[in-house]
């Protein structure tokens, strides 16, 4: 399975949010402010043509952290069938290589609680406690120092 990392547009990135994070909510759930900005990342995964993962990066940060240059990951969703694959974990170093070609030395996300062993498998760390986001769910804050 030989997967292709682009770059891709806001647009690209709403049916993988809906179907996998905003499910049984309309289309413009899937649209956040700052996804149109010129510093705002979206990054997709494609098996064949086909997306089949996807995340984006803001340049956003929390008190959560101490280091300035920082970056939220937010709205990463692989496809239900691929699911387990790798491909998260595989988005995720990509994204993390092109922040540090970008001189940014900081990652952190708002992640669901189901997905806190996700991001300590790939060196995050728990740096809140945990709290509720309206209509999605109970979150915590994780990060990653980029070296």
């Amino acid at each position: 399975m030989s997967i292709e990392f682009k770059y891709i547009s806001p647009e690209e990135t709403k049916p993988l949010r809906q179907l996998v994070l905003r499910q049984g909510k309309s289309i413009d759930s899937c649209i956040w402010n700052g996804d149109h900005l010129e510093s705002t990342k979206h990054i997709g995964a494609f098996l064949s043509s086909r997306c089949i993962g996807i995340l984006s990066l803001f340049n956003n940060k929390t008190e959560k952290i101490e280091n300035k240059s920082q970056y939220q990951l937010r709205g990463m969703a692989v496809h239900p069938e691929h699911q387990g694959k790798g491909i998260g974990k595989a988005l995720v170093a990509f994204s993390e290589a092109e922040l540090k070609k970008s001189g940014i030395t900081s990652l952190w996300c708002n992640a669901r609680t189901s997905a806190v062993s996700f991001y300590k498998n790939l060196d995050f760390t728990v740096s809140s406690e945990e709290f509720l986001i309206k209509d999605v769910g109970p979150h915590v804050v994780m990060s990653k120092t980029l070296t």
